[in-house]
């Protein structure tokens, strides 16, 4: 009896000694957004917003007068370095565990010094490679600053909408850590990143899509502005892509799937109209090569349904099989123009491929070694490329 006692005992004192590293939860600094600038000296600027727990939580009683966040900007060599630097003023430990955004000033990955700051990221076991790249326009302490997210009180909760909310609409790229490095490092093809702002441009006027960050006229609100990508070559920015080419760029993309996005295209019987719709993709773009010569050719064909949802003009197209011929017509070259536009770009301003067709030509060779050989990087400039919508309208509404 005495000795079941005492494995009992022993039992209870191992159960209490899992509690001897605890840390309280409002010792911790959450750092949410980490953004990266060129500094002084060959240094770096690395900011951080590092989110209050308590705020927004059942706790907010004991933070009742405390910011949601707070924003600190420090001159170091690196990421990692810079952490233990923090705690010269911020009073709690710092991680990276809830981290979800990493902003990179225009004219720091314009230089290729940010792929450098963010391959030592993912030797952080904290921090997780679904996190968001976001390239600003200004400088990243500037943009960070510049949020001014009302109606989202934690900071990690307005990314994680924004996330949403650009998977729905193709205006930016689905960029994360987990995409950035395998794509980069395969040097076959190029990244597109979100392109964003805190500062007002130039702005001008365009269809729903056609603007990149800070063009859009728009009063009022948090004055941050995210649509188009940053083109990234090699871990090095070489241009930009307006949002309606990053919703293209997505549409050609092999696996890509967009479920419901709204658009609009003129009307083929009334061209000072328009005709609002909403297209969605169901199926994977169809993608044949033929890489037994030295131009690659290529055929594209991208299947879209297409719900009409306002016809402005009151052009009977619904009951008149003939005019929705012209109609789907029209939008199927309209696409294509804009698409062979793009890709033309691509092939002589940014020389690689933003559509991860790399994917495909790869399967076209027996060993990895071929393909390494044939060096799509620099194949695919020379391809000649026809690209087809396959156009169906489904409904047009009541």
């Amino acid at each position: 009896m005495r000795s079941v006692k005492l494995i009992l005992v022993f039992m209870i004192l191992i159960l209490l000694t899992g509690c001897f590293n605890r840390v309280e939860l409002e010792e911790m600094a959450y750092v949410v957004v980490i953004g990266l600038d060129k500094g002084e000296a060959g240094g770096f600027e690395v900011t951080y917003q590092i989110g209050n727990p308590q705020v927004g939580s059942s706790d907010r009683v004991q933070a009742e007068g405390e910011p949601p966040s707070e924003i600190v900007t420090l001159t170091a060599p690196d990421i990692t370095t810079a952490r233990d630097l923090a705690n010269i003023s911020v009073s709690r430990e710092v991680t990276y565990a809830h981290l979800k955004v990493l902003v990179t000033g225009e004219k720091l990955t314009r230089s290729g010094e940010a792929f450098t700051l963010l391959d030592s990221v993912l030797r952080d076991e904290a921090i997780k490679q679904e996190v968001m790249l976001i390239v600003s326009k200004e400088k990243a302490s500037e943009f960070i600053r510049g949020n001014k997210h009302k109606l989202e009180t934690r900071p990690h909760k307005h990314y994680e909408f924004m996330a949403r909310r650009w998977k729905e609409t193709g205006l930016v790229p689905d960029a994360t850590l987990l995409r950035f490095f395998p794509r980069t490092l395969g040097d076959a093809g190029l990244f597109l990143s979100t392109y964003a702002t805190s500062k007002k441009g130039k702005s001008k006027y365009g269809y729903e899509d056609e603007y990149l960050a800070g063009q859009v006229k728009k009063e009022g609100g948090n004055p941050i502005q995210m649509i188009g990508s940053a083109v990234l070559k090699e871990g090095k920015m070489i241009g930009t892509l307006t949002g309606e080419e990053t919703k293209l760029s997505l549409l050609l993309r092999p696996h890509t799937v967009r479920n419901s996005i709204l658009a609009s295209y003129s009307d083929p019987l009334a061209k000072e109209k328009r005709i609002a719709a909403r297209w969605m993709k169901t199926k994977d773009t169809q993608i044949e090569m033929d890489l037994s010569t030295d131009t690659p050719k290529i055929d594209v064909i991208v299947p879209l349904k297409f719900e009409i949802l306002s016809i402005a003009s009151g052009i009977d197209y619904i009951e008149n099989l003939e005019k929705q011929k012209i109609l789907k017509d029209s939008i199927a070259s309209s696409l294509e123009d804009k698409a062979k536009q793009l890709v033309n770009r691509t092939q002589q301003e940014f020389k690689g491929d933003p559509f991860q067709w790399y994917l495909i030509a790869r399967k076209e060779f027996w060993t990895l070694d071929e393909y390494i050989k044939y060096n799509w990087m620099k194949s695919y400039p020379r391809a000649e490329v026809n690209i087809r919508f396959d156009i169906k309208i489904v409904n047009f509404g009541r």
